[in-house]
């Protein structure tokens, strides 16, 4: 069937009256972190999700043929054919009046049809995306944000976005703006700045007296007689104490130091991507005081969901940085291969710096901040065989309609890291799950499906079909056989539950199955190679850095 093109909706997420709901809305609210009020002066109307310096329009290359009609939400599920058609094999109609086949979203993948032939093959995973979606459904969630990368080329898997509150949000819109606060995931890019510097160990102790809930400007300054709990750096990371953090940045870092490590860790930096993603914004203030409170993850700075999945993806990778990317491939009209390449690889953080992050984002799970959603009270995973590195972040809305912004971004498993993921919630105040629980329902998810999405790399389009090559218990290629039925390809499938009611706290160890509904916005993987004789890559330790 032929999509439709919305060449206006693909070009201006970041436009229109969704926009306008959805910035004004989260626009006009005051934040503190963890009961922590925003001075007065700081107590601003934020007039779009953030406010950015006036860019300079640089001049763009002309747009391929495809390229401004590119929409994940046009896509449809199209099931794998087991081989190519043959030459001059024409596509089998259905029957008149015959309702098409409903496809197996575990054995098919996204799909965007346009009207002049070309096809647009996404690196979506349907049932990831369609599970994110049932999450936040079920949980009623006002706005929320998942998404996850494939660290093998950061492809993406997941890019849900999601809107109860406000029906004219576009949900591409939730995931590339930056519209809530980074809160303590920005502690990530400190403690990177403190290492990197050479200032600080995980073992690097301070001592403090309160602090938990918020930082007056007295509560920086060092008082032996009432600083009598001591917490290391990596403590810090693990339970989120805000004034290890604040300390350590107040005694080391200047605004030079802590801008440049936010900036190489791509805030105020453009993210190449095939939607337009909003740059995050991290105003460093020179006021010492002021900085240390910023360094702790208090207000001046954003973060899009894209952006907090790049950033874990950063230290998963062992400090290297590459854009993700939405498209697997595109095939012309003609059938010819017009797939972009794939972003290049730079490093931007040290091997050393990295892993000394990801092993202390590992206490958050086992024993930090996060711990409810992925340890049972025994000290049992509930992701069996798979320990998670992560950060959570939190902060409440002061005016109306006080949401609280609920951050987790991280990756999986923590010693082979295979996926990056960020999820955001903005709760109401009676709220049902926190970030964290999302976090591990997808990567238990992803854990069922980690065999089937490897696989899943493979699938090519051909004008009538998508192909997945046929493989022996071996591995090796089966040969093709000659004209195979190409698949149906209705709009959308049956969707089955992907949460299964349980509590924040609970014990749920495995993911119930999950299939997509609708065609839920898809991103491509990789681009695209010839299917060789051996299996595609293992999930498992990435090729060694560059230098």
């Amino acid at each position: 069937m032929s999509i439709p093109d919305n060449a206006a909706k693909a070009s201006s997420r970041l436009g229109g009256l969704g926009a306008v709901f959805f910035l004004g809305t989260l626009g006009a609210i005051a934040f503190y972190v963890q009961r922590q009020e925003v001075p007065s002066e700081r107590d601003l109307v934020r007039k779009a999700a953030t406010v950015l310096p006036q860019e300079v329009e640089e001049e763009k290359p002309r747009a391929l043929p495809w390229e401004d009609r590119l929409d994940p939400t046009a896509a449809t599920l199209v099931g794998f054919a087991n081989t190519a058609p043959a030459a001059g094999a024409a596509e089998e109609a259905p029957a008149p009046g015959a309702e098409p086949a409903a496809v197996d979203p575990d054995k098919a993948l996204l799909v965007q049809d346009l009207n002049d032939g070309h096809r647009i093959l996404l690196t979506l995973d349907p049932v990831l995306q369609d599970s994110a979606l049932t999450i936040f459904k079920n949980r009623e969630v006002p706005y929320a944000a998942a998404v996850m990368l494939d660290l093998r080329d950061n492809s993406v898997l997941a890019l849900a976005g999601h809107s109860s509150m406000d029906p004219e949000v576009d949900p591409l819109e939730v995931v590339t703006a930056a519209w809530a606060p980074a809160a303590s995931t920005f502690k990530l890019v400190t403690t990177a700045a403190l290492l990197d510097a050479g200032v600080a160990t995980p073992s690097t102790s301070v001592c403090f007296s309160g602090g938990l809930h918020g930082i007056g400007d007295d509560d920086l300054t060092d008082d032996p007689s009432r600083d009598t709990r001591c917490e290391s750096l990596s403590d810090a990371i693990a339970h989120s104490y805000n004034l290890v953090i604040g300390k350590l940045a107040l005694r080391h870092l200047d605004q030079t130091q802590l801008a440049s490590m936010a900036k190489s860790l791509q805030f105020e930096q453009k993210i190449p991507f095939e939607l337009s993603v909003e740059r995050s914004p991290a105003h460093i203030p020179a006021d010492p005081v002021d900085r240390a409170k910023v360094a702790a993850g208090f207000w001046n700075v954003d973060l899009s969901p894209v952006h907090g999945a790049v950033l874990a993806s950063i230290f998963a990778r062992r400090g290297t940085y590459q854009p993700p990317h939405l498209i697997a491939q595109v095939m012309s009209p003609d059938g010819s291969d017009l797939t972009p390449k794939r972003p290049e690889v730079d490093r931007v953080l040290s091997q050393e710096v990295a892993e000394q992050l990801g092993e202390m984002m590992v206490g958050t799970t086992r024993v930090g901040t996060a711990r409810k959603s992925f340890r049972d009270p025994q000290g049992n995973d509930y992701v069996a065989g798979v320990t998670v590195a992560g950060k959570t972040g939190s902060l409440t809305g002061k005016k109306a309609p006080a949401l609280n912004y609920n951050w987790f971004i991280g990756y999986a498993p923590a010693e082979r890291p295979e996926i990056a993921f960020a999820v955001l919630l903005a709760n109401s105040p009676k709220w049902r799950i926190k970030a964290h629980y999302a976090a591990r329902r997808l990567v238990q998810i992803y854990t069922e499906r980690r065999s089937a999405i490897s696989r899943h790399r493979e699938a090519r389009l051909t004008p009538q079909a998508l192909v997945l090559p046929e493989r022996d218990a071996s591995g090796a290629l089966v040969a093709s056989s000659a004209n195979p039925t190409p698949p149906s390809k209705p709009d959308a499938g049956k969707p089955a539950a992907a949460d299964d009611g349980a509590k924040p706290d609970d014990k749920a160890g495995q993911a119930p199955p999950a299939a997509p509904s609708a065609p839920a916005p898809a991103k491509p993987s990789a681009k695209p190679s010839a299917p060789s004789g051996d299996l595609p890559p293992p999930p498992g330790p990435l090729p060694p850095p560059p230098a």
